[in-house]
């Protein structure tokens, strides 16, 4: 199945950090035969450092700078499936670049599923205290809902998320 469709060819996916978007990009990137752009490992590619050390060093305002830049270069491939990070959509910038160029996917989980996965992710500077990500997971709920498809992930299994999102394209086309 090829990846066709209205907003030209690109899927996005969005969710809080830990609800396993690059995941289950990979599974629907494979399903598609289309690459997989993992926003995150774009942006510590360009700067040549991990997220976590971005942030430490030189703040959150540079770190969301070098991704929206990221997420723009997605426009420069045809056909992908963009695994964002968990904050890419919070700039309304980036949530209006999403739906013109694609098709935004929004992961959706409960934050009681997703603070298992969260508990001593070091490399997630934003997720270490769990009430602070909390917050920031409400925060966030706004932004996620502006998408075209909400998957419901709690107890799926990857291929299940993968084979929904891959129906719901076939539908659009």
């Amino acid at each position: 199945m090829g990846l066709e469709g209205r907003r030209g060819s690109r899927v996005f996916l969005t969710g809080f950090m830990g609800a396993g978007k690059s995941t289950a990009g990979r599974a629907l990137a494979a399903r598609l035969g289309v690459p997989l752009v993992d926003l995150d490992a774009e942006v510590e590619r360009a700067a040549g450092s991990t997220v976590a050390e971005i942030f430490e060093r030189h703040g959150e305002a540079r770190f969301r700078a070098l991704e929206s830049a990221a997420l723009a270069r997605c426009g420069e491939l045809e056909a992908c499936v963009v695994a964002t990070g968990g904050g890419a959509p919070i700039d309304s910038r980036n949530r209006a670049w999403m739906a013109e160029h694609g098709q935004v996917i929004w992961l959706d989980l409960p934050f009681a599923a997703l603070r298992g996965r969260l508990a001593g992710a070091a490399d997630r500077p934003l997720g270490r205290d769990p009430r602070q990500a909390e917050k920031l997971f409400r925060e966030r709920l706004p932004a996620y809902r502006e998408c075209d498809l909400r998957i419901a992930a709690d107890g799926r299994t990857v291929d299940e998320i993968a084979d929904e999102i891959a129906a719901h394209l076939a539908r659009e086309r």
